[in-house]
């Protein structure tokens, strides 16, 4: 493919199955579906940064993208920054234990955030604490994610916490496997991994 126009969404990781017509590459010249289980797109015109959206082409921002030469080397990541707006838990007999469900309200973080400095950054010091506002996507508009995790999550005491206290946050997830089962159960299934708090 290589040219500017024509990609992938992902390169060896294969989309799960109930995910391939849900997800939209949006640019400023449009928004447009990907298709297969790797999400071939052929753009209109070049783009420096993608936002991958659920369902429908003004549905959820689910993380952003930079352009890259035959495939964007997504991994299923979700990546917002916002608040949690509520938080439901439920039994389910398909799962061994409660699962908690977090509606957040946020925007994509920028393509470079990360919660903390990585190993391939040790060199860059000082090192930098993160600074919510600065990671934030703010030209996309503010959408709603759904966001899953076992009662016993350690990141959930967290979230608790940012619900009671209305603290701003970065969330860090995946879309969850087919194996899971999840999506039987739910419209949009993303695996919360991690989360970091901000400072009222």
């Amino acid at each position: 493919m290589n040219d500017e126009l024509s990609g992938q969404l992902t390169d060896t990781w294969a989309i799960p199955a109930y995910a391939r017509d849900f997800l939209w590459l949006e640019t400023d010249s449009g928004t447009f579906q990907t298709e297969g289980a790797h999400g071939l797109f052929r753009l209109p015109a070049p783009a420096e940064l993608l936002t991958l959206r659920w369902g429908d082409p003004a549905g959820p921002a689910l993380t952003r993208l930079r352009w890259r030469p035959d495939s964007l080397e997504w991994d299923g990541a979700v990546r917002v920054g916002g608040y949690i707006d509520a938080l439901h838990i439920t039994e389910l007999d398909a799962l061994p234990e409660p699962l908690v469900i977090l509606h957040i309200g946020g925007q994509p973080l920028k393509p470079d955030v990360r919660p903390y400095p990585t190993r391939t950054e040790r060199r860059r010091v000082p090192y930098t604490i993160p600074g919510f506002q600065d990671g934030l996507a703010d030209e996309v508009s503010e959408t709603i994610t759904t966001w899953m995790a076992l009662e016993t999550h350690p990141a959930l005491t967290l979230a608790q916490d940012a619900l009671v206290s209305k603290l701003r946050l970065y969330s860090f997830g995946r879309l969850a496997a087919d194996e899971s089962g999840w999506h039987d159960l739910f419209a949009l299934p993303i695996a919360l991994e991690g989360l970091t708090l901000f400072a009222p």
